[in-house]
């Protein structure tokens, strides 16, 4: 007898409702994957704020104990000029606001730049006498 290649009992493939499962499978884990996956991003660029704040920490201290005070900076152009500390603006606004030879508020604040809440903030109060820091500010991952 001869073969027929068309036949239903030889058909090789899968049905509709094999195919609807996987598409549903599909979504259920990309709806639960995104979200989280945005979560590890923004830890990662409150990183970069951390970062950032620290090394102009450093760099006012260094001023502090050359001069005597803390420098005030409104912008990231005014730190690179007065402390030497480049600090990139992509996802940040940074501001230094020094106290004499006091204390040094540093306030690194969230732009709308790659899906940020705009004006959550990360402040680091950093005092000279005890040579302590108390974070402070409205963003979620800010330090404690």
């Amino acid at each position: 007898m001869k073969r027929i290649w068309g036949c239903l009992s030889c058909s090789k493939g899968f049905t509709l409702i094999e195919l609807i499962i996987v598409v549903i499978i599909v979504g259920v884990l990309a709806a639960i994957a995104i979200p989280q996956y945005a979560g590890f991003v923004e830890r990662a660029r409150t990183t970069e704020a951390v970062g950032a704040i620290g090394a102009i920490k450093v760099a006012e201290e260094a001023r502090r104990i050359e001069t005597g005070s803390y420098l005030s900076c409104a912008d990231a152009a005014a730190i690179t000029a007065g402390l030497g500390v480049t600090v990139d603006v992509t996802n940040w606004t940074y501001a230094a606001a020094g106290t004499a030879g006091t204390s040094v508020v540093i306030t690194a604040t969230r732009t709308a730049a790659n899906g940020g809440t705009v004006g959550q903030t990360i402040v680091l109060t950093w005092t000279a006498a005890t040579q302590t820091g108390v974070w402070s500010g409205t963003h979620p991952n800010r330090p404690k």
